[in-house]
């Protein structure tokens, strides 16, 4: 599996649920490490508003792929609780890598069954590895660093246990890019190459971006060629040694785009974009820097309004998880 194969089956999430999980230390080390100690954190639901705006926006880009020939499918809504975070982001729970869906064990007790709920039997493919390989253990406050509250030097989690998030990856055939930060430790770093065996080489990101997911740092548009966040990315040393032979764009600044109290992602929701081949993107619709930057490089441009995407902390790459694409199985970073 990659990045950027012509799609042809899609997981779109659904904000119907949605809410932000329920404070506790363990939260707030992974999720709010960057604010001081006496903030008011946000937790509990969502207003109806944002359920509605954003699902329409959700259907809005399962039409986009079902009109590039995708067959789209959707979570099971037959899930109810009150402790996970949402549906709304597959990509955070789940990987494909070839035919394997693989559930990621995440990094706080409140997400750990979401994959649950995103899959069905209709839609698990092939193989699929048992849950109890990635998220049997539950983390406990020895599992993270407490120094972490304002502290971008010190990650929130420990070592002990395996513990990260799907998004804390890319794939690019039978390379996959893992983002240590505060949703990936090295164990889970070990945990994922140990799973994909020796035909697949984790290459790990270090020292770059503490708070979240790989995907408002880095894109990878099609074989040698990537997206960088330039402040995070700061040249291609700050790549594995093993893609600095790609070739790199970097990503003009965001637009500000408006949320409400209950932001947990960063301004740069413009590298929040998903490929549907090695030509075609989708990006936010406001980003006009971005879309004007790619069009430049001979890219094909979709773009799409999703207007609480900041509020609910997934673009168009964290909502949708691809369960089948046109890939080939090559190693596509430098072999030396």
């Amino acid at each position: 599996m990659n990045e950027w194969g012509r799609v042809k089956r899609v997981l779109i999430g659904t904000a119907t649920r949605a809410k932000l999980p329920r404070v506790n230390e363990h939260t707030r080390y992974v999720y709010y490490a960057d604010r001081d100690a006496d903030s008011v954190l946000p937790q509990g639901t969502y207003s109806q508003t944002i359920i509605d705006e954003a699902n329409e926006d959700l259907d809005t880009l399962a039409n986009i792929y079902k009109d590039f020939g995708a067959e789209v499918e959707r979570p099971n809504m037959s899930w109810s609780s009150d402790r996970h975070h949402a549906l709304y982001c597959p990509r955070d729970t789940i990987l494909t890598v070839a035919d394997q869906i693989i559930t990621a064990p995440m990094c706080v007790n409140t997400r750990k069954d979401e994959w649950v709920n995103m899959l069905s039997p209709g839609n698990l493919g092939g193989k699929f590895p048992d849950h109890e390989l990635t998220g049997a253990h539950l983390f406990d406050d020895s599992d993270y660093n407490t120094e972490c509250v304002q502290n971008k030097n010190v990650l929130a989690l420990g070592n002990h246990k395996p513990m990260w998030d799907a998004a804390n990856v890319l794939r690019a055939g039978r390379d996959l890019l893992y983002l240590k930060s505060n949703t990936g430790n090295l164990a889970g770093a070990k945990q994922l190459q140990d799973i994909l065996g020796n035909e697949y080489k984790v290459h790990v990101l270090h020292d770059v971006y503490s708070y979240s997911h790989i995907d408002s740092t880095i894109c990878l548009l099609r074989p040698g060629l990537a997206l960088i966040n330039p402040a995070r990315i700061k040249s291609k040393n700050d790549l594995p040694y093993a893609m600095q032979n790609w070739d790199i764009l970097t990503c003009p600044e965001p637009v500000e785009k408006s949320w409400t109290d209950h932001c947990m992602s960063s301004i740069w929701t413009n590298m929040n974009l998903v490929s549907l081949d090695e030509r075609t993107v989708v990006v936010d619709s406001i980003q006009e820097p971005t879309i004007q930057m790619f069009e430049a490089h001979g890219f094909t441009v979709i773009p799409i309004n999703m207007r609480h995407q900041r509020t609910l902390d997934g673009g168009p790459h964290c909502c949708t998880i691809e369960l089948d694409r046109e890939y080939d199985l090559e190693t596509y970073f430098d072999k030396t």
